[in-house]
């Protein structure tokens, strides 16, 4: 066991006032440090707070750096000569400096860290692991909201932008798919012509609450409960443009697969009851996508670890701790941290803190209700600075998240970091995120998107919606309907110009992944990024191939 020492320096005595860990006899407690126990103690720490009287046991570090230790005490601590400690230690010390680092917290990092970091070898040369490095390009300005600003406009336009931009699309496949049918518009429809329509569909859908329940709740009989899933077995679609729409019918197409806000080309024929029959669909497809580039370079890592939930009870803060060890390669053999110097990108998607809604009714809180709102930021702060410490770190906003409810969710503000927020590695971007490494595209959500559509069918396959949402050609089909977002109107953001080398959501039950090809050779890699503080897995993905597995970390005995 290693004895740890936490103390001050006594002003007026010039003696060191300390409380000592087992077994170091409990009388050196809050007194003077007498010279024949020194031999007793690895480490000692000069904290420089009067907080001994509440805290009986104590586990915590002393740097060799301090002037005020004497040299023959500094002699018997072997432990200090270790770098890996030192660095350890100035970054808990600045942090706990800052206030990002509450006294508890920093009492367990230490507890179960420096034993640990304290005990490698001082005799045995190590060899230095240099991290590999790589190119990063953030192409986030489509999702930032900047000169927009609110005026009362309606959602309309969005749907109208982005009826323009996929039929544009779809207007170019035409000649490759039916060239031989006119193209009409619903007003246009001709009773028994066949013909080719291009619009928005719209899910008429009976389960799905509107704000007209709102105001009949108090005169229905029955209770109105929402439900998880809209799908009824009397759900029909209807096509939409500028002209008017049309009730759509037959069997091609699936009110099951289909939800609101897609944009399609119809082929088929307005019947007497003024229905159109539709017997094909054309949907946009696949956008073009740039060649993945170093299929034959070096192994590169970018892992993607969503659901920290940190603050909520099945939040495992060892279980955070190892995944941090893990990436910053301060945890396994020669083999692992050779693996994680691989490691060139973390981007954490969401949901990273949760924080307890009974303290967010409006009222006005007191000072310990305070200190339990931003405790699991600073937690998260601790875990960003690590890693900020030693790589790119990339964390989006989420549902819980502090931020803006409505997508695209903008980026955190940096002021809720102030540890991690002084390296330049840490980037706060928004939700969505798209970015490229070393020219890999990546595209991603916190997982509200893929989330919402399930609402719209019967399938629990979420790999199957994401690459739905590709061929769609559109992110979050579902917004603004069932899916907030803002008010655009001049663009989509929500628009896919350009494919994906790896398209991934957080968030989910479970981890799951696919590779999706287009006809035009594309290839894309769907991750389902599965819940950090449920499940303990983070995923990596190689660059070089696109290839991924998971990282999993379990802390039952």
């Amino acid at each position: 066991m290693i004895n740890i020492v936490i103390g001050k320096l006594d002003n007026n005595t010039k003696n060191w006032r300390c409380g000592v860990s087992n077994p170091v006899p409990l009388a050196c407690k809050a007194s003077a440090l007498p010279c024949e126990l020194h031999p007793h103690i690895d480490v000692f720490f000069d904290l420089g707070l009067d907080i001994l009287d509440n805290i009986p046991n104590v586990f915590l570090f002393q740097t060799s750096s301090s002037p005020q230790i004497p040299n023959a005490f500094c002699s018997r601590l072997p432990s200090l000569n270790n770098p890996p400690c030192r660095e350890f230690t100035a970054d808990l010390l600045s942090l706990l400096d800052a206030g990002a680092l509450s006294l508890q917290f920093f009492f367990w990092l230490v507890s179960t860290a420096l034993p640990t970091i304290a005990m490698t070898p001082m005799d045995i040369e190590t060899e230095t692991l240099d991290r590999r490095q790589s190119l990063y390009r953030s192409m986030d300005e489509m999702f930032e909201i900047q000169k927009e600003m609110y005026k009362g406009q309606q959602y309309s336009q969005i749907y109208y932008i982005r009826l323009h931009l996929i039929r544009t699309l779809i207007y170019s496949l035409l000649p490759n798919w039916k060239p031989h049918l006119p193209v009409c518009t619903v007003l246009g429809l001709e009773k028994g012509k066949e013909c080719i329509v291009v619009g928005t569909l719209y899910k008429h859908m009976k389960l799905k609450p509107t704000i007209l329940s709102e105001y009949s709740k108090e005169r229905s009989v029955t209770p109105l409960v929402t439900p998880d899933n809209f799908v009824h077995e009397d759900d029909n679609l209807v096509l939409e443009d500028e002209s008017g729409r049309v009730n759509l019918k037959g069997s091609v197409l699936s009110p099951s697969v289909y939800v609101t806000g897609n944009v399609v080309a119809l082929h088929g024929k307005e019947t007497n009851s003024g229905d159109f029959l539709v017997e094909d669909i054309l949907e946009a497809g696949l956008p073009p996508q740039l060649d993945l580039p170093n299929k034959s370079g070096e192994d590169k890592y970018v892992v993607l670890v969503s659901g920290l939930n940190v603050g909520s009870s099945s939040s495992n803060p060892l279980q955070l701790q190892l995944l941090v060890d893990h990436i910053t390669g301060h945890l396994g053999d020669k083999k692992e941290q050779q693996s994680a110097a691989e490691i060139v990108q973390v981007v954490v998607a969401g949901n990273s803190v949760k924080i307890d809604h009974s303290l967010l009714n409006g009222q006005n809180l007191g000072s310990k209700d305070q200190s339990k709102l931003y405790e699991p930021l600073k937690e998260l702060d601790i875990f960003l600075t690590q890693i900020a410490a030693s790589m790119p770190i990339d964390i989006m906003p989420g549902y819980n998240d502090p931020a803006n409810f409505a997508l695209p969710q903008q980026p955190l503000n940096r002021c809720l970091f102030r540890g991690s927020s002084a390296y330049n590695t840490l980037r706060s971007c928004t939700n969505p995120h798209l970015f490229d490494v070393d020219n890999v595209r990546f595209l991603g959500t916190s997982g509200q998107n893929i989330d919402d559509l399930e609402k719209y069918s019967e399938a629990k396959d979420k790999l199957e919606f994401m690459e739905r949402t590709l061929r769609w050609r559109h992110l979050a089909p579902t917004a603004p309907n069932t899916l907030g977002c803002y008010p655009f109107t001049d663009r989509d953001p929500f628009f896919i110009e350009s494919c994906p080398h790896v398209y991934f959501v957080g968030n989910q039950d479970k981890y799951a992944t696919r590779i999706v090809k287009g006809s035009e050779g594309q290839v894309v890699r769907v991750i389902c990024v599965p819940k950090f503080s449920e499940t303990g897995v983070a995923v990596m993905v190689n660059l070089k191939n696109l290839e991924c597995h998971t990282l999993s970390f379990g802390t039952d005995i």
